[in-house]
């Protein structure tokens, strides 16, 4: 049985309800999200080529795995890497639920028996628990204001181990770009070609700063230094996408 710890508060992201993975329809996140972007599957592999690399000493090894939700990470993890421990958080517990789902329908890979999930915010994550590696994919931008973001990445530095790796995916969109139109529409045109209705096209352009706070890339690799990492490199690349390994200081 996988090990689940609920926490009573949530922290959302934003003020406006339409912000929160609660509300969200999950079944369509799930068929549409590797539609939306080039080569998804290939980042997350990446990832996960990235972090065995940085891993040396494979023993008593515990992954830190934010925005959970969704169950990519924990069962392409779970699945490369039996021996590692893995502990996925998310602050919807409907997402965090889909995890658990998707888990369990991979139970042959015994994932269950090495992951933990939790419901709530890496606040409230012990301090002293330190990580061996971590995973942030594509949730920064859903995380509102640049202080928020700070908190954020301060604290997830916190409770990495010196030179534990960090894999980080964000949507670092630079509204203000006079390259941003020819970028949205090249996206707009990849996204319709690979089946997504033009009336999501319109709800996710609309949605860019307004229910989702993306910054540019180079602030994201600035607020990384800033919060105690370094060697950021960036990995992957698609329309405003964008993957990078960091360093814990």
């Amino acid at each position: 049985m996988m090990k689940d710890h609920i926490h009573d508060k949530v922290t959302k992201v934003g003020e406006d309800s339409t912000m929160s993975w609660d509300t969200a329809d999950l079944y369509r996140y799930q068929q549409s999200i590797t539609l939306k972007i080039p080569g998804y599957e290939h980042m997350h592999d990446m990832m996960e080529k990235l972090l065995a690399a940085s891993i040396t000493d494979n023993k008593d090894t515990h992954i830190l795995i934010t925005g959970a939700g969704g169950g990519k990470e924990i069962t392409l993890l779970g699945e490369s890497h039996r021996e590692w421990q893995l502990t996925g958080m998310d602050t919807s517990f409907q997402m965090l639920q889909l995890a658990q789902q998707k888990a369990e329908e991979a139970e042959e890979a015994g994932i269950t028996g090495q992951t933990t999930l939790i419901h709530g915010t890496i606040e409230q994550l012990p301090e002293e628990a330190l990580y061996d590696g971590a995973t942030c994919m594509l949730m920064l931008h859903f995380i509102e204001g640049i202080e928020a973001k700070r908190s954020f990445l301060r604290q997830l530095a916190l409770r990495l181990k010196p030179g534990a790796p960090l894999i980080i995916a964000a949507v670092n969109a630079d509204l203000a770009s006079p390259a941003y139109p020819v970028m949205m529409q090249a996206w707009r045109e990849h996204m319709l070609q690979a089946g997504i209705l033009a009336e999501e096209w319109d709800r996710f352009a609309a949605s860019l700063g307004q229910q989702s706070d993306p910054v540019s890339g180079e602030l994201m690799v600035q607020l990384l230094a800033e919060c105690g990492f370094s060697l950021m490199t960036r990995y992957f690349g698609a329309f405003w996408v964008e993957a990078y390994y960091a360093s814990r200081d």
